[in-house]
């Protein structure tokens, strides 16, 4: 069961959504909520070439630049606590300084639950693309991690996909999910793809006895497929309109590599459902 929930912070549309689920999660687990500012000092203050005699001048200039920062920093902060106090529950602020994966993953060992804006910029710059640090915690994160996308679509409904492949880490996700209790009172559609149908259902099998064993309801989907897993997985996802998908945040047979290869990117890209992701 959800005790405590970590919320990353920045000005993103993202962020806000994965504010918004923190908040709902929290609500109704009564659990506690924490969000996470993150001053990327050494980013912003990175050594550069300068002119001879312009060290002064970077020096001046590299603490107006922080002081920007982390001015900004504090002011979502500050939103975030306002938007927990308005929803009426618990919540607490950490104040970090450094390289914002680093920071991140240190604190997560605090908590059950990690979520983060797909498009999370710790560096207030429209131009970077902070991607990267998001596919770093869900590789190295300790905790399982939601990520949002700038909508948050179909919290109301009960359905759950499952993307379930046989991997240690599609096992690890689907586990980890039942334990939190995030599929309580939920109808989980499992889904394995593979051009072999036989392992299709073999996989899923597996699946459903797991939860059966916790008596959640399933629904099942062997996808006998030889097109890229995600093209199937985004029109489950339109027919299904889930509150979340469930996956491990690297799979190696069917659902091929999720968070290195192009299926993570088409479905980063081409769904707004929320994506519940253990490595």
């Amino acid at each position: 069961m959800i005790k405590s929930i970590l919320v990353i912070l920045d000005e993103t549309e993202s962020s806000q959504s994965a504010k918004k689920l923190g908040v709902n999660l929290a609500k109704a687990n009564k659990a506690h909520i924490s969000g996470i500012g993150v001053l990327d000092a050494p980013w912003m203050t990175a050594p550069e070439a300068i002119p001879l005699g312009g060290v002064a001048f970077k020096v001046d200039l590299d603490e107006k630049i922080l002081k920007t920062a982390a001015r900004r920093v504090h002011e979502i902060e500050q939103k975030f606590t306002d938007y927990c106090k308005s929803q009426k529950i618990s919540s607490s602020i950490i104040d970090a300084a450094g390289v914002p994966t680093e920071e991140i993953e240190y604190f997560s060992s605090e908590f059950d639950m990690l979520i983060i804006g797909k498009d999370a910029n710790f560096h207030f710059s429209p131009a970077h693309n902070a991607t990267g640090s998001v596919k770093q915690l869900l590789k190295d994160s300790p905790r399982p991690i939601f990520v949002t996308s700038p909508q948050l679509p179909n919290q109301e409904s009960s359905q759950v996909l499952v993307a379930y492949d046989g991997t240690f880490a599609s096992s690890r996700a689907l586990h980890m999910a039942i334990l939190i209790g995030i599929l309580k009172e939920k109808t989980i559609h499992i889904a394995s793809i593979s051009e072999d149908e036989d392992e299709a259902r073999h996989w899923i099998n597996v699946a459903v006895k797991l939860c059966h064993n916790h008596r959640l309801k399933t629904h099942i989907h062997p996808i006998v497929s030889g097109k890229k897993p995600s093209v199937s997985l985004l029109k489950l996802t339109e027919d299904l309109r889930p509150s979340f998908i469930v996956m491990g945040a690297y799979g190696h047979s069917g659902i091929r590599s999720f968070f290195t290869g192009s299926c993570a990117t088409d479905l980063l890209k081409e769904t707004d459902v929320p994506l519940f992701v253990f490595h």
